[in-house]
């Protein structure tokens, strides 16, 4: 026969513990640095696609099934990205009610499952580096890489 105290003990412990579930987001490499956005941005992944209209910022288009995306300039976010020529894919996510927004990627993007309690802050002295607002949080992914997270509600696209 069990103790009350032993019972009441241990009770009290699990009741107070709260089980979030894990973010999802969707993972992807620029360079030798990975990047994810919230899996509900995220509309579709486009394979193989012709951008046009360049402006002077690096901004581009891309019109598929009728829909005109955004193209983000990869370098004014993310440092080192490489060239859109070498992107074969395309993450587009929703920006607002109206707009969509293409973040060109060279590779197949991956689905990760975070836990709450793996996201931190960036360093300060790290994000006076000219960080970019877009980049928010770091994120200490499963495999023990480090990924950026990006708030693209954050995002000047000036």
């Amino acid at each position: 026969m069990t103790h009350t105290n032993y019972n009441r003990r241990f009770r009290s412990k699990k009741q107070g513990t709260v089980r979030t579930a894990p973010r999802k987001l969707v993972s992807f490499e620029l360079g030798n640095v990975s990047y994810a956005v919230p899996i509900e941005r995220v509309q579709r992944v486009v394979k193989d696609f012709n951008p046009y209209g360049f402006l002077e910022s690096g901004q581009s288009l891309v019109r598929h099934q009728e829909e005109l995306i955004t193209l983000i300039n990869l370098s004014k976010i993310f440092p080192n990205s490489g060239s859109i020529a070498d992107c074969n894919y395309l993450i587009v996510c929703s920006f607002n009610q109206s707009d969509r927004l293409g973040i060109p990627i060279p590779d197949m993007p991956k689905i990760l499952e975070i836990p709450e309690e793996s996201f931190c802050e960036i360093p300060e002295l790290y994000r006076q580096q000219q960080l970019p607002p877009v980049i928010e949080k770091l994120i200490r992914a499963p495999d023990g890489s480090e990924v950026f997270y990006l708030n693209l509600a954050l995002l000047s696209l000036t």
